[in-house]
């Protein structure tokens, strides 16, 4: 196995551990890993920004210590039961993203030619 496939395998590991975007870090492609975290980060936004202003501020600081963890536990679980479009929105772009951020990493790759024998 040569050096390109390596660092090809690792980049595909890396953004299936730790999401969309970390494998293009790897390979050097910043313009496309910032693409892609911006994405990632701003679904994760849109959701935060809907469960604040579904439970309240309040309710949030009632849960802040770690001795309520229980409580905000019901808390979301309470939210996706009542946003299940929502959740499912989020579920499926957000799974879209991560597969087609590890499919672009071998796009990338081919077209850098690090995929020749």
């Amino acid at each position: 196995m040569n050096r390109n496939r390596i660092i090809l395998l690792l980049a595909s590991m890396t953004t299936l551990i730790l999401g969309p975007g970390a494998g293009h870090l790897i390979i050097k492609e910043w313009k496309r890993a910032i693409f892609f975290i911006v994405l990632a980060a701003g679904l994760f936004a849109i959701l935060g920004i809907a469960f604040i202003s579904e439970v309240g501020q309040e309710t949030l600081a009632a849960v802040a210590n770690y001795e309520n963890l229980e409580k905000f536990k019901n808390i979301y679980n309470k939210f996706q039961d009542n946003n299940p479009k929502m959740m499912l929105f989020f579920d499926i772009f957000f799974a879209a993203l991560w597969a087609y951020s590890v499919v672009d990493i071998f796009i990338v790759a081919k077209n850098k030619g690090m995929l020749k024998k």
